[in-house]
């Protein structure tokens, strides 16, 4: 599903920027975001829902808001499934902002979060959860970062009750013998179909009954097959809704498995990784149309935008920035050799998938851990890949003995020119603003305390905007802590303009690295357990006429003060620049 999670569990410090481990989300927005809301009135009365009901009143907005959402081609929903989901899974550009999920809480006041763990517990944990409708929950399970020795069934797809997690079918994904098993990806496109890609296959489901309807295996043009994961699932806008794939590969005759695989089998085999290859499928046979090798490793996923007929695809390389045409009159793939910005500063790891403004790209680095630079962002103009602009809101060089990591890209709202920046082990995420006519970037607000290896969601309408991820509780934490899931961690809902806490949850055990928390139907947020379950959130105001506590008790009550939080810094003062 992603390029690799765990990258702190999998990481020596100092590996080199060949043995990438990353992730990537894609984000963007367009015309309907001005259809999202808050909670309807139920929400606010003396009744306090559960946070599996959540509030079923906002279903039918949201639903109307879906449809109209994904009918504009610029909001890129074209051949996706008009739904509500995570950023990696429901558009092609994995856009991160969801304006028609509802926050069931209030901008304007107080507010606290009941939550729902689920019974059911899911083998071999949950890689991915994603809907085709308010009904329609799918997740990918079976497939985890590091290898589980009590777990040897296989990846699966389940769907789910999305109240209460209990699971309706599984279906098992047949691979490869000695297969290399690691998280796939997936989607569910326009016909409904669950569409998954794992090892160097493709398949899609019934969403009814959890039927193979086809499947179809890919070509690897660098390495064996069984060494290969295609990651990245993508949908073009072209009129079959062409699927676009990459591989991430393991050397040769290597049989570790998860995600550490992609460096540690490096050391064990003394080979490198193989070269990446992009694929085209046809979407309905599934077979192959054309395919590309990328004369290099590329574990980042990648991000599709309409360019007149054709379908540019961006890609974070080892060293440079990637562009990929795909025509789908010729039915071929190129790479784009005018359009290959050097986007690290030296001694920078690798960046995780690239995100969208405008027409700006946008790229992050220290996927793989970096001990000499901080993490930056920097803007690449599509039509002119020398307009280039940086910012490094932590500084340049880091300390000596200091380190960082970003596991999961940046996040950005277009319709606000903002970009989300955080960075797992120097901790902070930063608020930056884009001006989208010259690239230019700006920090508007800075969170120190907000410590996530989780990807930054948007949700609610542009002048009310509700940003959310994982919040680690800073209480005894250390870095040591994430190698061995040590450390705990809370949702936190903040204001998007300004950084400014506005609910959070109580405080649990740890979820999924790199996978952020989910917007769902009816108001509902949810998380994965590295224990296999899920646990759903859901934001609720406080009043005057407000009696009812939730239990447990959230970070965020009807009785907090909120000037006793952590506070943003606005407009913090910018470090030396490279």
């Amino acid at each position: 599903m992603t390029t690799a999670r765990h990258t702190v569990t999998a990481r020596v410090i100092g590996t080199t920027l060949a043995v990438a481990v990353v992730s990537l989300i894609s984000v963007g927005l367009g015309a309907g975001a001005s259809q999202a809301h808050e909670a309807p009135h139920e929400a606010r009365e003396h009744s306090l829902p559960s946070a599996g009901q959540g509030v079923p009143s906002a279903i039918p907005h949201e639903v109307a808001c879906m449809r109209s959402y994904a009918k504009n081609p610029a909001n890129n929903f074209t051949n996706y499934a008009a739904a509500i989901g995570a950023p990696e899974v429901t558009d092609a550009i994995h856009s991160g902002v969801q304006p028609c999920a509802t926050f069931t809480g209030t901008m304007k006041g107080k507010n606290q979060v009941a939550q729902f763990t689920s019974t059911q517990s899911y083998p071999g944990e949950i890689q991915i959860v994603t809907f085709g409708g308010p009904n329609a929950a799918f997740l990918f399970g079976g497939a985890p970062w590091s290898p589980m020795p009590s777990y040897t069934e296989g990846p699966y797809i389940s769907r789910f009750d999305p109240a209460t997690g209990k699971e309706i079918w599984r279906r098992h994904l047949p691979m490869l013998d000695g297969q290399w098993v690691i998280p796939g990806s997936m989607a569910v496109v326009k016909d409904g179909s669950v569409a998954v890609a794992i090892g160097p296959r493709v398949y899609k489901l019934d969403p009814t009954t959890g039927t193979i309807t086809v499947w179809g295996q890919q070509p690897v043009l660098d390495g064996q097959p069984q060494d290969a994961n295609f990651d990245g699932f993508a949908v073009a806008p072209d009129a079959r809704g062409t699927i676009l794939l990459k591989t991430q590969n393991r050397s040769p005759g290597c049989t570790i498995q998860g995600s550490k695989a992609m460096s540690d089998c490096i050391a064990a085999t003394g080979l490198p990784q193989p070269f990446t290859t992009f694929v085209a499928v046809d979407p309905v046979t599934l077979t192959n149309i054309a395919k590309i090798n990328l004369g290099q490793a590329v574990p980042a996923r990648p991000i599709l935008v309409p360019h007149g007929k054709k379908t540019y695809v961006y890609l974070a390389g080892a060293t440079q920035g990637l562009r990929i045409i795909w025509d789908p009159k010729a039915r071929t793939l190129t790479q784009d050799p005018t359009w290959a910005p050097n986007y690290l500063l030296d001694g920078q790891g690798p960046g995780d998938g690239p995100v969208l403004i405008g027409k700006w790209v946008i790229f992050n680095s220290n996927a793989i851990t970096s001990t000499s630079k901080y993490v930056c962002a920097v803007a690449v103009s599509q039509t002119d890949a020398s307009d280039m602009h940086r910012i490094c809101p932590w500084g340049v060089s880091l300390p000596a003995g200091g380190s960082s990591e970003a596991p999961s890209s940046f996040s950005t709202d277009p319709e606000n020119s903002m970009i989300y920046m955080q960075d797992l082990i120097m901790g902070g995420v930063f608020g930056v603003h884009l001006d989208q006519a010259t690239g230019t970037m700006k920090v508007l607000w800075s969170r120190p305390d907000w410590r996530t290896s989780d990807y930054l969601a948007t949700m609610g309408p542009a002048k009310n905007r509700v940003l959310i991820s994982q919040y680690i509780d800073p209480t005894g934490f250390t870095v040591d802590d994430l190698f061995d899931n040590g450390w705990r961690e809370s949702v936190l809902w903040a204001n998007a303009a300004t950084g400014a806490t506005v609910a959070q949850s109580a405080v649990n055990g740890p979820s999924d690295l790199a996978w952020f928390p989910m917007p769902g139907y009816a108001g509902r947020v949810y998380t994965m357990n590295i224990d296999g379950t899920l646990n759903i959130y859901l934001p609720l105001s406080c009043s005057r006429s407000t009696t009812q506590s939730v239990s447990p008790a959230s970070a965020t009550m009807c009785s907090t003060d909120y000037a006793t939080l952590p506070q943003p810094v606005e407009l913090p003062p910018l470090p030396p620049q490279s």
